[in-house]
């Protein structure tokens, strides 16, 4: 019970950074290359590969017509 209250009073988390790549929601997201890159994916079939370390898109690309549900690595 003392946890429960202790974290009630603690202020709301704020986030360190902004990514702000996609027009519609995000759908799918991977972290690759030892937590240093992100893949996301987003409602209308974008991809944006970030760097973690810059906050900022290394590339861009339409990868389908529709939404992207998932990511998976290969080898």
């Amino acid at each position: 019970m003392a946890l429960e209250r202790q974290t009630a009073t603690l202020p709301p988390a704020q986030p360190t950074a902004i990514l702000r790549g996609h027009a519609s929601h995000i759908h799918s997201l991977l972290f690759v290359r030892q937590n240093s890159r992100l893949l996301t994916g987003d409602a209308d079939g974008w991809v944006v590969f970030w760097n973690i370390q810059t906050k900022r898109p290394l590339a861009v690309w339409p990868a389908h017509d529709g939404p992207i549900l998932g990511f998976a690595q290969w080898g």
